[in-house]
């Protein structure tokens, strides 16, 4: 009888054993508290989270993001920036840093002549023509191609323009121009100046032009002065 009682007693106290945690590296058990697991969804990849005491699954619900990236069911992200097309974008032309319109006020000088008048250029890319009318003792008109020098990354405007003249008789010029790059939303340059040659009637003239802009400016510069 006493060894059926202690034979129960060893048994039941190697039941106890075998079903208490075993302790870590450090001495410590595992809690054995948990809190309810969701069983909404199965607990694999791209199921729902189970949660432990004081820990977080990784294992996750999934995220699914929209064409706008981001998240389905979330409040759209806002910039407070604008968006600003890249400068290499195939959509990126010479009409986002350029102007298109170019208006001046020009001047003939020569030995043989002196004219005044305005000179106008239509340029919406690389390729443009302007019309210039001068008037004094004689007059002079000229007509011609204008080919942009500058490029999309350039932070000023460089203009080479030829073609040609009439008055008594017929002739040629050619020249550059220098302009400021477009601002705003207008492509109608303010800013700009140009130099060149002229020869017509068996005579050489240098011509020079400014904008409306620079001319206010040096009118006003003088009359300060």
């Amino acid at each position: 009888m006493k060894r059926l009682l202690i034979a129960t007693l060893l048994l039941l106290g190697g039941t106890a054993w075998a079903q208490t945690p075993a302790a870590d590296s450090t001495g410590n058990r595992p809690a054995t508290d948990t809190t309810a697991v969701d069983d909404d969804g199965p607990n694999v990849i791209g199921g729902r989270a189970v949660r432990t005491q004081g820990e977080l699954n990784l294992i996750g619900e999934p995220v699914y993001y929209n064409l706008e990236g981001n998240v389905r069911g979330s409040q759209p992200r806002r910039s407070s920036k604008a968006y600003t097309m890249p400068r290499h974008h195939y959509l990126n032309n010479l009409s986002n840093q350029h102007n298109a319109f170019f208006a001046e006020l020009e001047m003939l000088l020569g030995r043989n002549g002196i004219a005044g008048g305005a000179n106008f250029t239509f340029l919406p890319e690389r390729w443009g023509a302007y019309a210039s009318v001068l008037g004094g003792r004689r007059a002079y008109v000229s007509v011609g191609p204008v080919l942009r020098l500058s490029g999309r990354e350039s932070p000023l405007d460089w203009h080479l323009y030829g073609g040609l003249v009439a008055s008594k008789g017929f002739g040629f010029e050619g020249g550059l121009r220098l302009a400021a790059t477009r601002r705003g939303d207008h492509r109608f340059c303010w800013m700009s100046m140009s130099v060149g040659g002229m020869h017509v009637d068996g005579h050489g003239y240098m011509t020079c032009g400014i904008s409306l802009e620079v001319a206010a400016i040096t009118t006003l510069g003088i009359l300060w002065w």
